[in-house]
């Protein structure tokens, strides 16, 4: 379909556009890794990276649900 070569997205994203006004950083695009470092590891099987969304709320109270019902396998490091 085309002669040019297939995009490889960079692996540590940065966007370089002029601002578009005084408003423009506060929509600032975001998509994917804007920073390369290594995640933080805790002592338990299960690892929990997550931002105060309402999917990240629900997964920590899933998992605190499990352990109050007595799920040993439920311990997990935020």
């Amino acid at each position: 379909m085309s002669d040019s070569p297939e995009y490889t997205p960079p692996k540590v994203w940065t966007w370089n556009k002029p601002s578009g006004g005084r408003f423009a950083s506060i929509n600032r695009p975001v998509a994917g890794p804007t920073h390369d470092k290594p995640l933080p590891v805790g002592k338990h099987p299960l690892q929990l990276y997550s931002m105060a969304t309402p999917n990240g709320q629900k997964v920590t109270i899933m998992l605190e649900e499990l352990l109050a019902l007595g799920h040993a396998g439920a311990e997990y490091d935020a």
